[in-house]
């Protein structure tokens, strides 16, 4: 009987299954439908799916008798994928599919539910997404818009040094825009996994020293920044420019919401290269300490986008490395874990 071999297959998927065959009787459910829905159906094999399942439809009455498979169009193949509630109060992401015999006839309907959780938590990170691209792109776009008009139209009025002012504004206000864009192309790629890295060999002591020149010729005391160095430089091996994001997001976000110095170390174990980052500021409480990587998250003090330590995290990962916030008293500490030398993939190379 078709029936003995469903649930070992079944059984075994992430998502919750419900067969019915071509006469409209339950042939096969999972486990996790019955999670899923809270109805006992593995118990009711054999009934009308249409009283085992009752799905209704967004608008009101049968999800069954809506989509009638057994009887309607027979070109049809299935239905996309729809949050559908149930007489117990549930809900659930169904979608089906009509597997039909040379006459076209209805063989079996596959029902595939998921939780509405899935569905719910991207919606939230879209709207929070989109509300949180709108506030930091509307800033640095009124200042552009405002500065260019001023200087278009009173150009011959204001003074070279108002000019340079306004024109200067412009660029680190762009800067910012672009900025911006490249953080969320990178997590696009990033949660997307197609993340590409060119690896090669990294001098990270002369890395974070540009970085910290960068900083200092944005204005910044070069009095405030230390670098403990490694007797020996480690060995990394990483796609540079994805290295030189991590460290420079390190950088400024201990600029922007610490205080006083801020010490940048570089070591190595047998294992790993070893980057500390650390800042005299009011600290991330043992609450915080997780969500700091996560999308949007500020703290106390506000000014940045709140992606940069979500994208810091994800090219480590990528790197096969760790990233964490250290539970060490005055101030920030983070530590960066990166595979120390040659990776296997470059060492089992017939190249290499």
């Amino acid at each position: 009987m078709e029936s003995v071999s469903w649930p070992r297959v079944i059984d075994h998927l992430p998502d919750g299954l419900a067969v019915a065959d071509g006469e409209g009787r339950l042939i096969a459910a999972s486990r996790r439908s019955e999670d899923l829905t809270g109805l006992p159906l593995r118990s009711m094999v054999g009934e009308p799916v249409r009283s085992a399942l009752p799905l209704s439809s967004p608008a009101g009455g049968s999800w069954w008798d809506q989509q009638d498979p057994w009887h309607g169009l027979h070109t049809r193949t299935g239905t996309p994928e729809q949050s559908l509630p149930l007489p117990n109060g549930r809900m659930v992401l169904a979608a089906a599919r009509f597997n039909r015999r040379p006459d076209r006839s209805v063989e079996t309907v596959v029902v595939t539910m998921r939780s509405t959780r899935a569905r719910e938590r991207a919606e939230r990170d879209s709207s929070a997404l989109i509300s949180t691209v709108a506030h930091e792109l509307r800033s640095p776009l009124t200042s552009v818009r405002g500065f260019s008009r001023t200087l278009r139209q009173r150009w011959s009025q204001l003074a070279d040094e108002q000019k340079q002012w306004m024109l200067h504004a412009i660029e680190t206000d762009t800067q910012r825009l672009s900025r911006l864009v490249g953080e969320l192309l990178d997590i696009s790629r990033i949660d997307s996994g197609r993340l590409q890295l060119r690896i090669q060999p990294i001098d990270l002591s002369s890395l974070v020293d540009q970085q910290i020149g960068r900083l200092v010729s944005a204005g910044h005391d070069p009095a405030r920044f230390e670098v403990v160095r490694a007797p020996e430089p480690p060995e990394l091996w990483g796609d540079e420019d994805r290295i030189v994001q991590v460290v420079s997001n390190l950088l400024e976000n201990s600029v922007r919401h610490g205080a006083g110095a801020v010490t940048v170390s570089i070591a190595q174990d047998s294992e790993h290269v070893i980057l500390l980052v650390a800042d005299e500021g009011p600290g991330i409480p043992p609450e915080n300490r997780d969500a700091v990587f996560t999308r949007f998250w500020q703290g106390s003090t506000h000014g940045g986008s709140g992606l940069g330590l979500h994208v810091v995290r994800g090219l480590v990962q990528a790197h096969g490395g760790h990233v964490e916030v250290l539970d060490v008293p005055g101030g920030a500490t983070f530590r960066v874990l990166l595979p120390a030398g040659l990776p296997q993939a470059l060492r089992s190379s017939p190249d290499g």
